[in-house]
């Protein structure tokens, strides 16, 4: 009776297992989406009430910089300005001197990746000007990977760091996954990191 019970177990767990998602290829677009924050613990966000805004988009790639607003830049800053006064702060110009201000970048990495192809053990191979040998040498393989992401931090204009002449980040966000080049997504993405900063709220 025992061994029966077992065998039901076990056909009901393949069962499952065959009818369950692939933790990773089976993921949609917007669930490979992952949201980083970061925040400055002895800030008190209340003491802001007002923000500014860059009015375009800085890209870095690797050691070059520049600026970009493409249509899903300017969607990304109106959403970021849409999240920041839903928490409570007014929007202002630069001019007007804020107590915080929004910076975006989008930030491209890439890496040139080496992978040794180690020596194999297949018998009576041949190599090295046609002697006989035992197997082949190792060689090396060379690849190039490239990561994008999404940045966006709060600086703290109130309190600027007069001798370095400075603003202390008092908040940052990353943004993450497949996607994160998609208009449809942007909305989502930016309502996400603020999701999980509820701190900012000065409501």
């Amino acid at each position: 009776m025992l061994r029966k019970t077992s065998f039901a177990l076990l056909f009901a767990f393949v069962g499952l297992m065959s009818c369950s998602k692939d933790p990773i290829s089976d993921l949609s677009t917007e669930e490979t989406l992952v949201y980083i924050t970061n925040h400055d613990k002895t800030a008190n966000y209340k003491n802001y009430k007002t923000f500014s805004i860059v009015d375009s988009v800085l890209v870095v790639e690797n050691d070059r910089a520049g600026t970009a607003l493409t249509d899903i830049d300017r969607a990304l800053l109106q959403r970021l300005v849409t999240n920041m006064q839903q928490l409570g702060y007014k929007y202002v110009s630069p001019k007007q001197n804020p107590d915080v201000g929004i910076n975006a970048a989008w930030i491209t990495n890439t890496y040139l990746n080496v992978a040794s192809i180690p020596f194999s053990s297949y018998y009576g191979g041949y190599w090295g000007g046609g002697g006989y040998g035992y197997g082949y040498p190792s060689y090396y393989q060379y690849y190039e990977t490239s990561e994008s992401y999404w940045l966006v931090t709060m600086l703290d204009f109130k309190n600027p760091n007069t001798t370095n002449k400075t603003f202390n980040v008092i908040w940052n966000a990353q943004i993450r996954g497949a996607g994160i080049g998609s208009a449809q997504y942007i909305d989502n993405m930016v309502d996400g990191i603020f999701g999980q900063s509820g701190y900012l709220n000065i409501k």
